[in-house]
């Protein structure tokens, strides 16, 4: 079947399992006074991020036995994605939220604490170092890979401050690593999640849930799997130089402050709520 009608049928089956399936997500985190504060102090169903790792497992799962190539890639897409928004749920439960950035986790544990930032970070190095040695032809690729993975998993994150920023910063990251790739059969992978946010964002925009840590981790590890199955090493190198200039300005700069400075980028931050 042509790759294309593959995209849309990948589409198309998340955007209905999450019509269907987000109500029941709202409403169990809601009635499990799984909540928290929204930027406006509003108490809100959080991690509902939840729906995505069901939605995206389940479509991912039907897509790839039917396509029946490359299965071990996509399982190993799949367990790390679970694994990441298993920890995710965990940091959004019960983490810390004294403890802040790479730097605090790693001192916590250093100290003999263990955060779940801590063990967020270490699962998720973990995971991307598995699926770096599998797909990666030499010791320089597989460190790419697994810099490439790691950041990428954090990116979004980085942008989860505000209604529907983060879902937005995905769309433009998808697209433009759909743009830059050189494999396109991997792009049901993002197609799905297309699907799931049509239903998602809506709300998310209008501040009514926020996804949590484990909708943005796997929002980030998503995009940085994809990029490592469908990129060469040269564009992996200017990916993860760019990773890496945005993850230092995070460390001295609010991207709230640069999104608000700019008119551009305060039009479509805020566009939609």
């Amino acid at each position: 079947m042509n790759i294309y009608i593959i995209n849309i049928i990948s589409l198309l089956m998340s955007t209905i399992i999450s019509f269907i399936g987000t109500p029941f997500i709202f409403n169990m985190l809601n009635d499990s006074n799984c909540l928290c504060l929204n930027y406006r102090k509003e108490r809100i169903p959080s991690s509902m991020g939840l729906l995505f790792v069901i939605v995206q497992t389940i479509t991912v799962i039907l897509i790839g036995f039917y396509l029946k190539r490359d299965i071990t890639k996509i399982l190993l897409y799949l367990v790390g994605f679970i694994l990441i928004g298993l920890i995710g749920l965990l940091d959004d439960l019960i983490g810390d939220e004294k403890v802040k950035g790479l730097k605090g986790h790693i001192k916590s544990f250093f100290k003999g604490r263990l955060t779940t930032g801590g063990l967020k970070a270490g699962i998720g190095f973990l995971v991307a170092v598995l699926i770096s040695l599998y797909i990666s032809k030499s010791i320089i690729e597989v460190i790419l890979n697994i810099l490439v993975i790691s950041l990428f998993t954090n990116l979004i994150n980085l942008f989860d401050l505000r209604p529907g920023r983060a879902s937005k910063v995905f769309i433009i990251m998808s697209v433009i690593l759909i743009l830059t790739s050189g494999n396109n059969y991997f792009d049901f992978i993002l197609f799905s999640f297309f699907g799931i946010l049509i239903r998602y964002l809506p709300i998310d925009l209008k501040a009514k849930c926020m996804m949590g840590d484990i909708g943005s981790n796997i929002l980030g590890f998503t995009l940085g799997v994809y990029c490592v199955f469908t990129h060469s090493m040269n564009v992996k190198i200017i990916y993860l130089l760019i990773l890496i200039i945005i993850q230092m300005i995070a460390e001295f700069i609010s991207f709230s402050k640069i999104i608000e400075k700019n008119s551009f980028l305060r039009f479509l931050d805020k566009l939609g709520r």
